[in-house]
């Protein structure tokens, strides 16, 4: 490019700096980089799970009939032969990411296979849980040795399999804090994709993986205290809305941004699940016994200090009155929570204004925006109220109809009042 050849000169004249020339030459070097065809890769990673799948039905189909040394090799040559097409593309096609990836995956499963095919052909007792855990520790290298994103996102859904396994089971002591330790070791590769691959389908991918396997474990560090892990999902829903706003992620459309999605639906949602009186209904009996060591007390402490970092660091610079209500609704939940403790019913209305007042405020600004999907976000939080109070409450049925036939109208007339608005301000 002409650019790149004129650089040399500008420096010279002192137009731009040496670190200038160097970012930008590094720039247009990220842009020659061809990006991997999105379809070929969907399909290669698809067509790597077919043939190991198909490969194990074949071999099913005569199993009981071969001996224990056929039985063997054929095992051994299901894990032996991805090992060769791993190498093969270490060696010859490094930079061709479907390649990559499919290979890697390819050997993700054959290793899973040849655990469980040893296993039954040579008797060897185990459990779920400890078959998931050598799988998801022999196959974590995969990532870094072949940079692969599938392989990655396949482990993730590994250990989720493999953290509700090991809590139920006796025989591997604190297996549910094996796996967190699990959970870090793909993280590397996930912070190391921000600055190489940011638009990667794959890595894209992560942003929602993450946040799902956090909401679908995070409960199972529940034991004696319990009810601190409503104030703990809470926080880490805080936290993901803050990540999914951080500078990287807030000018990116919510397809790309599991965090934010996560985030704040998580939010509304424990929520409304804590306007219902059942769901305070054991916090003022319950014993906080040794809450230090608690696990449920360490993850409050560990989210809430995470959320409130990203909390001062995305608002310090503006004033309060431009903070958003979204902001701190796990800082007010906080408060009502330790309130509840000795005045449940006033905890109650609270989190019901609370959400009451966070669809009244999503209402204003979607009006202020002229934008109908805020606007409707707001409404429908609204409704979803009113649903879950004509639940628990004794309202009769001509109320509870009437409530909703008020609902419905709200967005019928909000939608027709904002088209309207957008119409005269186009005239």
């Amino acid at each position: 490019m002409s650019l790149l050849k004129d650089l040399p000169e500008l420096v010279s004249a002192n137009i731009i700096s040496n670190d200038t020339a160097q970012q930008i030459t590094e720039f247009y070097k990220q842009k020659q980089v061809p990006s991997p065809n999105k379809q070929l890769l969907i399909f290669g990673i698809l067509g790597a799970l077919l043939v190991g799948i198909g490969l194990m039905f074949i071999i099913a189909n005569q199993w009981d009939e071969l001996s224990d040394v056929v039985k063997t090799i054929c095992a051994f040559l299901l894990l032996i032969i991805p090992q060769f097409l791993c190498g093969y593309v270490l060696l010859k096609k490094q930079d061709k990411v479907v390649w990559r990836e499919s290979t890697a995956l390819l050997l993700f499963f054959a290793v899973g296979a040849n655990i469980s095919l040893i296993s039954q052909i040579y008797h060897i007792n185990g459990d779920a849980s400890s078959f998931l855990l050598t799988w998801m520790i022999l196959t974590v290298p995969l990532i870094y040795l072949l940079n692969s994103s599938a392989v990655s996102l396949a482990y993730f859904f590994g250990i989720i399999f493999y953290c509700f396994s090991a809590r139920f089971d006796p025989t591997i002591p604190a297996g549910e804090y094996i796996y967190w330790l699990l959970f870090v070791l793909p993280l590397p590769r996930y912070y190391q994709l921000f600055n190489k691959s940011p638009e990667n389908l794959l890595f894209i991918l992560h942003h929602w993986m993450i946040p799902y396997v956090l909401t679908q474990t995070l409960s199972t560090l529940a034991h004696g205290s319990k009810m601190l892990m409503y104030p703990a999902f809470i926080f880490m829903f805080g936290l993901f809305y803050f990540i999914g706003n951080n500078p990287f992620f807030r000018n990116r459309s919510l397809i790309q941004n599991g965090y934010r999605v996560f985030g704040f639906a998580g939010t509304v949602v424990a929520l409304l699940v804590m306007t219902f009186k059942y769901s305070w209904k054991g916090l003022a009996d319950q014993h906080f016994n040794n809450l230090i060591v608690a696990p449920e007390f360490i993850a409050c402490v560990i989210l809430f200090l995470l959320a409130s970092i990203l909390l001062y660091r995305q608002n310090k610079s503006k004033k309060l009155t431009d903070w958003k209500l979204i902001d701190v609704v796990y800082l007010l939940f906080l408060l009502i929570f330790i309130l509840g403790i000795r005045f449940t019913s006033l905890s109650v209305i609270l989190v019901n204004l609370l959400v009451f007042v966070l669809g009244i405020l999503l209402l204003r600004d979607g009006s202020k925006q002229s934008h109908l999907g805020i606007l409707n976000i707001g409404m429908f939080i609204i409704a979803l109220l009113a649903i879950c109070r004509s639940f628990d409450s004794d309202l009769t049925f001509v109320v509870k109809g009437t409530m909703f036939v008020l609902v419905g109208l709200g967005f019928f007339v909000a939608n027709w009042l904002m088209i309207k608005k957008r119409k005269e301000n186009e005239l």
